[in-house]
C-alpha cells in the first residue's frame, strides 16, 4: 500500500477569464496543490469537501493551491477545472486504505 502524495499537479483546461475577457489565468497554468493539513481545514465542512461541494472545495483551494487559487479566479475557472480540483482535494481526504481499495496498485 502506498502512501498518499504530499503535492498533486493539475492543468488547467481552459482559460480563467472574467466575462469581459480578462484572462486571470491561461489555459496550460500549472498549478500545484498539496494535502491540506488541520489548519488549511479550519471552518470547512469536510463531508462536504469529500462530496466536493463548490463551496467547500473554494474555501479550501487558495489555502493549498501554487500559485493560490484565489476567490476572483476560482469563480471564474471551467467546470472541468473546478471538477479537477476538486477530485484532488477529495483524494487527499481519503485514508491509504481507501485508497488502495478504489485504486489499487498494478
Amino acid at each position: 500500500m502506498t502512501d498518499a502524495k504530499k503535492f498533486v499537479t493539475i492543468t488547467l483546461d481552459e482559460d480563467a477569464a472574467t466575462e469581459t475577457g480578462q484572462v486571470l489565468m491561461p489555459k496550460g497554468t500549472e498549478i500545484m496543490l498539496r494535502r491540506p493539513l488541520g489548519g488549511a481545514l479550519r471552518g470547512v465542512n469536510l463531508g462536504g469537501l469529500v462530496r466536493m461541494d463548490y463551496d467547500q472545495v473554494a474555501l479550501v483551494a487558495p489555502r493549498v493551491s501554487t500559485p493560490p487559487l484565489l476567490p476572483d479566479i476560482f469563480a471564474v475557472l471551467s467546470t472541468s477545472d473546478v471538477t479537477q480540483v476538486a477530485g484532488e482535494l477529495a483524494n487527499f481526504c481519503l485514508t491509504n486504505a481507501a485508497r488502495e481499495a478504489l485504486f489499487p496498485s498494478t
